[in-house]
């Protein structure tokens, strides 16, 4: 009995032994060796980063950032599922995190490792789409609405309407993503845009034919155009808005009678991600105050980390498309998906409205 006993103990100390000494380069286990990774892998939507700030990373780290980017969260959630690239992190909209936590797509997040977590403001913690906060770190905020140049545009839009205005011939940009554009009409109809029956989405996408006349591209980054005057109006996000403004102080942006949208975002980490670590650690990079307010010198959104407020140049943090009353943030609506077969209605819908 001893020796089997001995033999016994022996054999637990050598699978411990072994089971310590098989740390993966990017492990991030609570009692081992915490190691980065050679590369990282980052999928983000497309001028959200600056090259400075990726640079940075790499030169205090070592890590060799493997950067690319999408034009919308449809084209990022294909992606990921596919598992083509195991991606070590994506930057999805608040709705399609959600999407992504109900689909078993994302890791939890070891908060242990971001510790400038705590630069974020509390109005941007807990949120609907993530309530316990294990699964996204915000980025960015900012809002769907009317982007327009004051050049050609004297008097300010105030409803999604103005963008059917014939005046606008071939001079109206829209975003690209079917869900904003659907948000968009059903809001101007006065629908549920979350809620819509099949017959509102069928109304709604005719509506949008009727504005193709005016429609001169489907477009995410719309602020080159709007700089150089080839768009007057568009249905924009404010920080390209912002952006634009940056290059012409002709642009501005507003938030429509009808409510516009409010958004956020988020850092997620995939499930398919090899480097969990890693990313984390690139998180908590992009969380320094310094570097989070390189991010809105780069592009103006709305940024949650309170810490990078403080230190921003007065101009940016006035620039358009931020600060807007209270009664108006409050009428914005916040975006939620449809079921799997309003979706595929939508998505048709919207792909025929296009070709008219």
């Amino acid at each position: 009995m001893k020796k089997f006993f001995v033999f016994a103990l022996l054999s637990m100390m050598i699978v411990f032994l072994a089971a310590c000494g098989n740390d993966d380069k990017d492990a991030d286990n609570a009692g081992g060796e915490k190691e980065l990774s050679d590369e990282l892998i980052v999928f983000n939507w497309s001028e959200y980063i600056p090259q400075e700030v990726i640079e940075g990373f790499e030169e205090e780290y070592g890590v060799d950032v493997v950067y690319s980017t999408y034009n919308s969260n449809h084209e990022m959630l294909t992606k990921v599922q596919s598992g083509t690239v195991a991606y070590d992190l994506v930057f999805p909209s608040d709705y399609y995190v959600k999407q992504m936590v109900e689909n078993d797509l994302l890791q939890e997040i070891n908060f242990d490792n971001i510790p400038n977590y705590e630069n974020i403001a509390n109005a941007w913690r807990n949120m609907p789409f993530d309530p316990d906060n294990k699964f996204s770190v915000p980025f960015m905020y900012g809002y769907d609405g009317i982007a327009y140049n004051k050049e050609f545009i004297k008097e300010a839009p105030t409803s999604w309407e103005d963008l059917w205005n014939p005046d606008y011939a071939g001079k109206v940009l829209l975003l690209e993503e079917s869900k904003e554009v659907s948000n968009m009409v059903q809001q101007l109809l006065g629908n549920d845009m979350n809620n819509p029956t099949e017959e509102q989405l069928e109304e709604g996408f005719e509506k949008v034919k009727e504005l193709i006349p005016n429609v001169l591209a489907f477009d995410s980054t719309a602020s080159d155009r709007l700089v150089s005057g080839e768009t007057w109006i568009a249905h924009a996000y404010s920080g390209a808005a912002a952006t634009a403004w940056l290059e012409n102080p002709n642009i501005d942006f507003v938030l429509p009678e009808e409510g516009g949208i409010v958004w956020l975002d988020a850092m997620v980490i995939p499930k398919t991600a090899k480097n969990k670590y890693t990313a984390e650690v690139f998180i908590n990079y992009l969380l320094r105050p310094e570097v989070s307010k390189q991010l809105s010198e780069f592009i103006p959104y709305g940024n949650p980390n309170e810490k990078a407020v403080e230190i921003l140049d007065e101009n940016i943090k006035n620039s358009p498309g931020i600060n807007f009353p209270e009664e108006v943030i409050k009428r914005a609506e916040w975006n939620l998906p449809l079921d799997a077969d309003r979706t595929q209605l939508m998505n048709r819908l919207f792909q025929e409205s296009k070709v008219e």
